[in-house]
């Protein structure tokens, strides 16, 4: 039996060379397809990412700001309850007003003398009740610091000595991750003036003055 054409030009060596020639040469423009389409999913995933962390940032800085307008709310509504018990005179239990004599019916030095000394008692006893007041002001801060609030002053009081920046703050707080970010280390630093304005930490500056720190409120006093 004779072979085919068919069979003939399979057998043949120079056909086949050519053929995967071919072959190889789509084989290279398929690599090529493929490989541009997966540079085009990458620097998609890398924009996703961008966008993704400036989305978180953005929440962060929501969530600061929705803090802030509950403290000042709440102070808002603590000053309105003040100032309705004074209006009715209910504050501190009622009315503590002491009728003062007429100074022309003090019946000799020695009696103005009294009256004086009493005034002087009653006005040190007011000055103890207002620290008295300011103290219990303080804790009442701490206990509405909101959860970053509180968060932060947990970290800060388990090394109450360490020289808390903006930068170690915030890395403690939201990672490794924002190490190199400004702005999370200013979010740090703001919540540390807030913390300081409420005296529950103490802002301290180098010896230079050009750099400043923060420390638990409870290292200075054992110091």
């Amino acid at each position: 039996m004779q072979p085919t054409a068919s069979g003939t030009a399979s057998a043949n060596p120079s056909w086949v060379a050519v053929d995967m020639g071919a072959l190889i040469h789509q084989c290279d423009a398929e690599l090529a397809q493929h490989d541009a389409m997966l540079d085009r999913l990458t620097s998609g995933v890398a924009a996703l990412e961008a966008e993704k962390q400036a989305v978180r940032s953005a929440r962060q800085q929501v969530v600061l700001t929705r803090e802030e307008a509950l403290r000042v709310q709440e102070t808002l509504h603590a000053a309105a309850r003040a100032g309705a018990a004074l209006r009715s005179g209910q504050r501190d239990g009622g009315s503590s007003f002491k009728d003062v004599p007429d100074p022309d019916e003090c019946e000799g030095t020695d009696a103005c003398a009294d009256e004086a000394a009493d005034s002087s008692d009653a006005a040190a006893t007011l000055a103890e009740e207002d620290s008295h007041t300011d103290k219990a002001s303080t804790a009442c801060d701490a206990s509405k610091l909101g959860p970053r609030g509180m968060q932060a002053m947990q970290i800060i009081n388990s090394e109450p000595t360490l020289q808390w920046t903006g930068k170690l703050l915030a890395v403690r707080l939201e990672g490794q991750e924002v190490e190199a970010d400004g702005k999370a280390h200013n979010r740090a630093r703001t919540l540390m003036d807030d913390l300081a304005k409420k005296q529950l930490v103490a802002k301290m500056y180098s010896d230079d003055g050009r750099r400043c720190y923060f420390v638990a409120t409870a290292a200075t006093e054992a110091t």
